[in-house]
């Protein structure tokens, strides 16, 4: 099983994802290479991002370009995590009845259209499970934010050849962060997080490592607060005696549990924050800095908690995502072009190498030949068994010559595949997003006039030879106000040949 894994690695390998974090006044990017990091940045002027919207989509593209060339060359694409600013990220826990895993994801879709604080459908959403409460009832954490705005940053980064894996905000990243390198923390306790980032302070309570609440304040409404000064420390710890009693009192109240822990993301006034939180609430706090990586800033965390997120293997992330599916649709087709592309230079050079070696078997034959012309030449009767040797050659010749025209034949026959599909949906089926996997297992995402069409069509599929295991389960069939019906159906392919 090892070699087997170790062999699929090296055939197609899995991009190494890092953490990006896009704030209104840096970009900065992380990335986890062999325990070590690899980190670029970029500072800009105010005015091209504030409070996650675009100002100067030009300015900013202009700079993601160069913090992409501090990594690679502009013709590679980076993978990342992305960090968008916290600032219209909307965030809020539910429960719902411990159902069948099954249904889960269908459940929790449907409190989070009825918890959410903006509209649906201009929005992009998504839950994280973090608990049971004691009542038996499955407890998770739903995020929302305004689409256009993850679509505007999201656009722009492709302009510069970054390619966006998944979506979250600093609060989910640190929250990994205290999971990964706290230690001694307390099972079933809730703890008050501390973090002055860049764009301002964001006070969490996280617990089994878990995020289920977070209060976020920017540095400009702060400042506005304080009627446009410069921020002084004496400003931070007003804003944190205030709003600490505020996010604790509130997690009592809803989950009827106090807040006796705090920990303090290292700062450059950390001692004087802690001081304060000890006199005024009473409460234990304990300082949090990584070192793992030498004298890291904490104004990496946010991205460095993202790159820990690009660890994690694909088909196992199950945290928040606040983009559209075709973002990681995008990923796997990228991985399955890749793979496409490696075996096809494996093939080139295969059948490279076997003409070599036809050219060399050629070149012995031409001298074999040359030298039994001359030697029969000199000879009255050729003996048999020298003739026969000649034509034994001469067909090898022939043999090797054919497996090096049939090994062009290998590299699967795609454009057939896509042929066929179309030729099956005909004019009441349309496909919207068609995938296949290295395993040739496959998605297919699409629209039709009516239900029976969609039925048909699956049927139509379940005869054709080169498929099987056709399955499309009655709730992934969605009625559309237009009247037409959306559906999901997976498939498996036994073969390319069509």
């Amino acid at each position: 099983m090892k070699i087997s894994l170790n062999l699929k690695k090296y055939l197609n390998p899995a991009p190494n994802i890092g953490g990006l974090e896009i704030s209104d006044l840096a970009l900065r990017f992380v990335r986890i290479e062999n325990s070590r990091l690899r980190q670029a940045s970029v500072q800009m002027p105010p005015g091209i991002i504030s409070g996650g919207k675009i100002l100067d989509r030009g300015k900013l593209a202009t700079a993601l370009k160069g913090l992409h060339q501090q990594v690679d060359s502009l013709k590679k694409s980076l993978h990342v995590v992305l960090l968008i600013p916290t600032n219209n990220v909307y965030t809020q826990a539910f429960t719902m009845p411990l159902v069948p895993a099954k249904i889960v994801n269908e459940t929790a879709k449907l409190n989070l259209q009825s918890i959410s604080p903006i509209d649906t459908k201009s929005a992009y959403y998504g839950y994280q499970m973090i608990g049971e409460t004691k009542q038996g009832q499955l407890e998770a954490l739903g995020a929302f934010v305004n689409s256009m705005e993850v679509d505007d940053l999201t656009a722009v980064l492709r302009e510069a050849n970054f390619s966006v894996v998944s979506v979250e905000f600093p609060a989910l990243a640190v929250t990994r962060l205290v999971k990964n390198y706290s230690s001694g923390l307390k099972a079933d306790t809730p703890y008050l997080v501390v973090y002055l980032g860049s764009d301002g302070p964001d006070l969490m309570i996280v617990k089994n490592g878990h995020l289920y609440f977070n209060y976020f304040n920017s540095w400009s409404a702060l400042q506005e607060e304080i009627g446009g000064r410069k921020i002084s420390t004496a400003d931070v710890q007003d804003f944190l005696a205030r709003h600490i009693k505020q996010v604790i009192n509130f997690y009592a109240s809803r989950w009827g549990q106090p807040v006796q822990e705090v920990l303090l993301v290292d700062n450059p006034i950390a001692k004087e924050i802690i001081n304060n939180v000890r006199h005024n609430f009473s409460l234990n706090v304990q300082p949090f800095q990584i070192l793992k990586y030498g004298h890291l800033s904490p104004l990496w965390y946010g991205a460095l908690g993202a790159a820990e997120r690009g660890l994690i293997p694909r088909d196992q992330d199950q945290f928040i995502s606040l983009t559209t599916l075709g973002v990681e649709q995008e990923y796997y087709r990228e991985l399955a072009l890749n793979f496409i592309k490696t075996w096809r230079n494996i093939l080139v050079l295969t059948a490279g190498f076997m003409f070599l070696v036809l050219l060399v078997a050629d070149s012995l034959l031409v001298r074999s030949a040359a030298a039994g012309a001359l030697d029969l030449a000199n000879r009255n009767l050729v003996p048999l068994n020298e003739i026969q040797g000649l034509q034994a050659n001469v067909q090898k010749f022939n043999q090797a010559l054919n497996y090096a025209l049939k090994a062009q034949e290998l590299t699967p026959a795609w454009s057939n595949f896509y042929s066929k599909m179309k030729l099956l949906t005909g004019d009441k089926v349309s496909m919207q997003r068609l995938f296949v996997d290295p395993a040739l297992s496959g998605l297919l995402i699409g629209k039709a006039v009516n239900d029976s069409a969609v039925i048909n069509f699956k049927n139509t599929m379940a005869k054709e030879p080169n498929f099987q295991d056709v399955i499309l389960p009655l709730s992934n069939i969605k009625v559309n106000d237009d009247g037409t019906v959306s559906f999901s159906l997976n498939f498996k392919l036994t073969s390319l040949k069509f």
